[in-house]
């Protein structure tokens, strides 16, 4: 029922507001697919592989000088079997409405958690089989979903607090964010977020042309009580003015057992919108006689 409200309140924006001078409105949208093999004990395929490809359209309109109001709708599309979910053509991505202004940000949809968003991009192979989302937990997208980011505190540093109706009970999750001079870094919490609670720890650094990833997390399952613990590390460096080689280390209990996950890619920018890639990966599961590989080569194009 939140979903349908918060989609009906946009499409009425958009209908209300698209003559308006202080409108804006954008469609958008991006393509990722892969041709990707498989290696396992068990199987060895090759296959066509969409890779979160996106449509969806946001805008904003000025209620006054301090005050916006903004909206997005955005859905998964699949363009190598048109099912993006199952049967169904499309899946709802981040999909909201918000109100912003001195105060900050207040958005209600369906949208990424703090925790998830605390990530600050380390994860070099999102969206691809090597996606972090394999190896640790807290890569969630909710609905029944009620977010709010503070201005700045200081400066450089905000909150961000989400709060989430679910059917095991109301979850949070809450994030400490800074950035400067190159310099990112958040601490995340969560409660209650699909049975779980977690903490995450991220820092980017720039070190010369090297751009270093840390990420380190423990989660615990509630109904357990067993605790787990995880780490990301991940290296990005440009070697021309179109290419830039990455490499990416993951391990981690909480998906699977001794998870280990070591991926290298390089990806190389055709102009502005249109970027090829490479990679390979390998997720290492108990030992080493237990593991998979993915050997991908693929093109992005935004538009």
């Amino acid at each position: 029922m939140k979903k349908l409200l918060t989609l009906s309140f946009a499409f009425v924006l958009i209908s209300s507001f698209s003559n308006q001078a202080h409108t804006d409105i954008n469609f958008y949208g991006k393509i990722n697919v892969s041709l990707e093999e498989v290696d396992s004990k068990n199987t060895n395929e090759t296959e066509f592989q969409n890779n979160a490809s996106r449509i969806g359209v946001k805008g904003s309109y000025d209620l006054s000088s301090s005050l916006k109001l903004s909206f997005q709708i955005e859905e998964e599309i699949d363009p190598t079997d048109l099912r993006a979910d199952g049967d169904k053509v499309f899946k709802e991505r981040n999909t909201f409405i918000a109100i912003s202004g001195d105060f900050g940000k207040l958005y209600t949809g369906t949208h990424d958690t703090a925790f998830k968003q605390s990530q600050l991009k380390i994860d070099l192979f999102n969206d691809t089989r090597a996606d972090i989302k394999y190896i640790l937990r807290g890569e969630n997208r909710m609905n029944s979903f009620v977010g709010y980011v503070s201005p700045d505190l200081i400066d450089g540093l905000n909150i961000s607090i989400n709060s989430i109706s679910q059917s095991t009970g109301n979850g949070e999750s809450s994030a400490f964010n800074y950035s400067k001079n190159d310099i990112k870094a958040s601490f995340a919490i969560e409660q209650n977020i699909k049975g779980y609670d977690g903490k995450r720890f991220s820092v980017m650094l720039p070190l010369g042309e090297i751009d270093l990833g840390l990420i380190y997390q423990s989660s615990r399952k509630l109904s357990s009580g067993k605790s787990f613990s995880g780490h990301v590390v991940s290296m990005k460096r440009k070697i021309s003015d179109k290419g830039s080689i990455y490499i990416q280390n993951a391990k981690s209990d909480m998906r699977v057992v001794s998870g280990k996950q070591n991926s290298i890619g390089y990806s190389h920018k055709i102009n502005s919108s249109t970027k090829i890639f490479a990679h390979y990966s390998s997720l290492r599961k108990q030992d080493s006689n237990d593991y998979i590989t993915f050997i991908s080569t693929g093109l992005e194009y935004k538009f």
